[in-house]
């Protein structure tokens, strides 16, 4: 059973902003000066929902009177408590179900996410008028204000998604101030056209709530891109992001590999009748075997069983999806070599690298 309350103005809100919360007590500094900053957007008729994930750590307690005190005359807030935790997925589709029906864009945020005061108005004026356009988000800082948290997201042929300029400083990242297609906008902070997630995501949700983490603004860019429209990035300064505050640890490699798993079931790229089956026995056999030695690959082996499973459900669902139709990064055989040894490590992409961006 979920609880929503309601407090504020009865007014219709052209916008909704879905606000995610779980035992954020350990950085609750950080997770009310973004629920501050979400409450006091410059964009009118707008809403906020607040989707506690079933804290347990007095987080969602020290929330509520945070907004009970702190919420603008001018800003309808609900807040709604899960009776137990949902992931990222999960629990952004509850905020999605508790819009204003009459919404006509929805923006997910983070608890760890300070946005800039105009992000809100900036991005959706960006969608406005582009019927085509049904995903977006901004430039998004680390917490340091300097490092590049995200100008996008991208996704190459061996089934490796992250952000673009992830790391970079503003002169590393060549095309940052012109807008781009991008694979995936960045969950972190991102706004989405209700009209198309309803048409083409499953069950009219924008995100598949098996996936809990780390797979689900990826398969939303992914879907709609297979779908005919686009995503993409949009110059602005977004905000702030303070990362993985919630999941921290080793449990994020568990997620990761779960997650590369799954996708290289469902996405189709010229590697999946060749590569990805010698991934898979690296990932299977290669993990299960260092498992021996060490722990953290015991969870990336866990990691691999079950993306099997969430993939093989996914493919279920959604079918295959075809990386072609959306903005991609080739992989060339010197990093085929590389991700065959293991040696290949993070890949670091600008926005030039992506074909058909």
């Amino acid at each position: 059973m979920l609880k929503c309350i309601i407090i504020g103005m009865n007014a219709v809100a052209r916008a909704s902003v879905v606000w995610l919360n779980y035992n954020s007590m350990r950085f609750i500094d950080i997770a009310l000066e973004s629920l501050n900053s979400f409450l006091s957007l410059d964009f009118d008729g707008y809403e906020l929902v607040v989707v506690d994930n079933a804290s347990t750590d007095g987080s969602f307690e020290r929330i509520r009177r945070f907004i009970e005190e702190k919420r603008p005359s001018g800003v309808r807030v609900k807040i709604v408590r899960n009776e137990r935790n949902l992931g990222y997925a999960g629990g952004m589709n509850v905020g999605w179900e508790a819009r204003d029906p009459d919404s006509k864009y929805v923006a997910f945020a983070n608890n760890d996410l300070i946005p800039t005061p105009q992000s809100l108005t900036k991005l959706i004026e960006h969608m406005e008028g582009n019927e085509g356009v049904a995903a977006v988000s901004g430039l998004i800082y680390y917490g340091d204000g300097r490092i590049i948290y995200s100008a996008g997201g991208w996704g190459d042929e061996l089934w490796f998604f992250d952000d673009i300029c992830n790391g970079f400083v503003i002169d590393e990242c060549p095309g940052i101030n012109k807008e781009h297609h991008v694979t995936y906008s960045d969950g972190a902070y991102m706004v989405v056209r209700v009209d198309v997630v309803r048409r083409t995501m499953p069950n009219g949700k924008p995100f598949i709530d098996e996936t809990f983490l780390y797979l689900d603004d990826v398969l939303l860019g992914l879907v709609l891109w297979n779908m005919g429209y686009k995503s993409m990035y949009i110059p602005i300064n977004a905000g702030l992001h303070f990362t993985s505050m919630t999941t921290r640890g080793p449990l994020i490699s568990r997620y990761v590999i779960r997650s590369f798993t799954a996708l290289s079931i469902i996405v189709e790229t010229k590697y999946s009748n060749t590569t990805k089956h010698l991934l898979m026995i690296r990932r299977s056999i290669g993990n299960k075997i260092l498992c021996l030695f060490k722990d953290d690959f015991c969870l990336k082996y866990y990691g691999y069983i079950d993306g099997i499973r969430l993939g093989n459900y996914l493919r279920s669902v959604l079918g295959t999806l075809n990386l072609y139709k959306a903005p991609y990064v080739k992989v060339s055989i010197y990093d085929l070599i590389k991700e065959a040894l293991m040696v290949r490590g993070r890949v670091k992409v600008t926005h030039n690298m992506l074909v058909n961006s």
